[in-house]
């Protein structure tokens, strides 16, 4: 099997790899990077043969082209995006660049050069906004109320696969993922934010345990469905084995916390004792639009799949605080 991967040396893309190296013996992986990603995700994976990294652009059509020509894939992931709503406030044109541009450049490019191929198309549950309270838990038919740059380039990311699904009989699964962390999530986001916080504050702890240590937040009331990583890889390959072309698929884990409560997790589970910890509102970390209530229906996908997810909350806290002491 070969597969494509754009956004390989992010966060979800890299450990997609990972997954597929271990699962498939035989399969055969290309993924595009530019020449300026950084290969901290993949340093692993740089010399392994069964890994070919082409040199890449969601915005050049010829390097689009030229890497789906050398690939032939029979599957392809799209990672690839700006994935950050905090910055995408900072950075509105980039996002949207990226994410729609970007995203119609790969499928004009699929259509022409490899229109056989199975797409799974990664959106995000962020489409859906700041939903009523009476349409919780959010389902696939929920409408689209887009609250930041971020939310509406992935409003576009998510149109345009269906309108090239539609248009051109491109083979694509539509897939919209809640909340999901784990190693190797940039420090930009929340909870990956605070497990490095408080690992830099552990590192000095020995010689220091006397000064109050201080954790710089945003919003901590906003409401999140969490997926740990490893159950989000499981989930895009039961898109590729079981998966029906065409569906538009919610996936989700099972844990539904506030971010204050992930925080007080992570806090708990420090070297350095919870009443040493200041909690600190940081009018940067404050959004201008917030989207802050997330609970999913992920029920069609579990039936069509038969996935569940194996870790929750614990485990991604664990994961991140783990993460983080190995890197600083």
């Amino acid at each position: 099997m070969r597969y494509f991967i754009s956004g390989l040396c992010g966060f979800v893309g890299s450990h997609m790899a990972d997954f597929l190296i271990k699962k498939e013996i035989d399969s055969i992986i290309y993924g595009i990077k530019r020449w300026r990603s950084d290969t901290a995700n993949v340093k692993h994976l740089l010399d392994n043969r069964r890994v070919t990294f082409l040199e890449a652009d969601l915005l050049d059509r010829n390097s689009l082209d030229r890497s789906l020509q050398i690939a032939k894939p029979d599957v392809i992931y799209h990672f690839a995006s700006q994935s950050s709503p905090q910055a995408s406030f900072k950075v509105p044109v980039k996002t949207l660049m990226t994410n729609v541009i970007g995203t119609t450049n790969l499928l004009e490019s699929i259509r022409i050069n490899s229109p056989e191929s199975l797409i799974i198309s990664i959106s995000s549950s962020e489409v859906y906004g700041q939903p009523l309270k009476n349409e919780i838990p959010i389902k696939e038919t929920n409408p689209f109320r887009a609250a930041n740059p971020y939310s509406i380039s992935k409003t576009g990311h998510d149109f345009i696969s269906q309108y090239y699904r539609d248009a051109f009989g491109l083979k694509i699964i539509i897939t919209r993922l809640f909340s999901h962390e784990g190693a190797r999530r940039s420090n930009e986001f929340a909870l990956s934010g605070f497990a490095f916080q408080i690992v830099k504050h552990e590192k000095n702890y020995i010689n220091d345990k006397i000064s109050r240590k201080s954790i710089y937040v945003g919003n901590l009331e906003s409401i999140r469905t969490y997926s740990h990583v490893s159950d989000a890889v499981l989930a895009y390959y039961l898109c590729k084995e079981k998966g029906k072309i065409g569906e538009i698929y919610n996936i989700s884990g099972n844990d539904v916390a506030t971010v204050g409560d992930a925080l007080e997790l992570l806090l708990k589970k420090s070297i350095i004792p919870r009443d040493k910890f200041d909690i600190i509102i940081d009018p940067e970390r404050i959004r201008p639009t917030d989207i802050t209530l997330q609970i999913a229906d992920c029920s069609k996908f579990k039936k069509d799949t038969g996935w569940e997810p194996k870790k929750g909350l614990r485990e991604i806290c664990e994961d991140l605080l783990s993460y983080w002491r190995e890197q600083l």
